[in-house]
């Protein structure tokens, strides 16, 4: 790959449009305001990488987390990693997580 290439290319807002439908989408199924997602291109350019944060300040209930998972795999997602749980130290916050990617 050309080093114009990658210049010119936006790997951290190519996917925005999905982002958004995808985190609509979870936020209706849902009915929550605290989901945000971002997917951004991986710099080989033959896959995507994404993240749903679910923005509370505590774990989410194992039962909804689990559903949540299963709701990317049924989209096609590759679930790749994640965490349910909250944490808070001093200067900044981790948010139940599901990270995924699928090929472009």
């Amino acid at each position: 790959m050309k080093l114009s290439n990658i210049i010119l290319e936006d790997y951290w807002t190519k996917f925005r449009p999905e982002a958004e439908k995808l985190e609509a989408e979870m936020r209706d199924t849902y009915n929550r305001d605290d989901i945000h997602v971002d997917i951004i291109q991986h710099s080989n350019g033959d896959h995507a990488m994404g993240k749903v944060s679910i923005r509370q300040k505590e774990d989410l209930r194992n039962g909804i987390y689990k559903n949540m998972k299963n709701f990317l795999t049924a989209k096609g997602f590759e679930i790749t990693g994640g965490a349910n749980f909250y944490d808070y130290d001093d200067d900044s916050y981790s948010y139940p997580s599901i990270k995924f990617e699928f090929a472009i």
